[in-house]
């Protein structure tokens, strides 16, 4: 089993935040696959703050195989 962290910056307001999400897989992720995987995230972390009312600016997001 590959385990993945994805960590994604945001900012909200004047405050930096990072959001960390775990990937496991059997194989190793492909470029395609990674950027897919960085897309969802970045779009269900940006959908759950605007449910909130709440506007966010995404600095980084990024994949590590650990």
């Amino acid at each position: 089993m590959i385990e993945y962290l994805q960590e994604l910056k945001i900012r909200e307001g004047n405050q930096v935040r990072i959001i960390n999400n775990h990937l496991f897989k059997e194989k190793i992720m492909t470029d395609e696959e990674m950027e897919k995987k960085k897309t969802e995230f970045s779009k269900k972390i940006k959908d759950i703050y605007l449910s909130e009312k709440i506007n966010i600016e995404i600095i980084e997001n990024s994949i590590t195989k650990i």
